[in-house]
């Protein structure tokens, strides 16, 4: 009996995860996923308590490891100034790592999370990799816009990578030559 459980709220989850990543979190509704799974959504009620409770067990563990790949970028070790080499390695290593075990929780977070707590994450997340960047820039009169301009390109970068569905071998490939795009255009602005 607890098997048929455990397979409905896994069906449950993968449904639910399907539906966010094509209608995002506000145009889902639970009797959607009710449909989809077909059961009805008093019975859905027995494994989740809300759509919000759904949405946030799909993309918790996502939204941790982005927290602790937050925390290792303000590290000092984890910094453009240490060596375009080692921080090229270290955002490619942190960054592969998390796509590669949190793919579809990340994709709703960074553009599906309307109505979420997570909503602001991506905007959050841009403005955190600029202000890191932004001191190396020499021009100052650009360097809000410039530093912004290049977070917003890593970002989104990461996303299109994400959206690509490619094997692991494929992904650190890409993420490598993105990291080295992004320093490289670091390097070139330092004064």
């Amino acid at each position: 009996m607890q098997v048929l459980k455990d397979e409905l709220r896994h069906r449950i989850m993968v449904e639910a995860q399907h539906l966010f990543l094509q209608r995002g979190y506000d145009r889902t509704s639970l009797q959607m996923i009710a449909d989809k799974v077909n059961i009805s959504k008093s019975n859905l009620y027995h494994y989740f308590k809300s759509k919000e409770d759904l949405f946030y067990e799909l993309t918790d563990s996502a939204a941790e490891g982005l927290k602790k790949l937050l925390m290792r970028f303000r590290d000092k070790r984890f910094d453009p100034r240490t060596g375009a080499r080692e921080y090229q390695v270290l955002l490619t290593e942190e960054v592969t790592s998390l796509l590669l075990n949190e793919k579809y929780g990340l994709l709703l977070i960074m553009e599906q999370a309307s109505g979420t707590r997570y909503e602001g994450l991506r905007a959050s997340l841009i403005e955190i990799f600029a202000a890191k960047t932004a001191p190396l820039i020499a021009d100052e009169d650009n360097r809000d816009l410039l530093s912004r301009i290049m977070a917003q390109n890593l970002i989104h970068g990461v996303i299109q990578i994400m959206k690509s569905r490619m094997r692991p071998r494929e992904v650190r490939q890409s993420i490598t030559l993105l990291v080295q795009y992004h320093t490289d255009g670091i390097n070139a602005l330092i004064g």
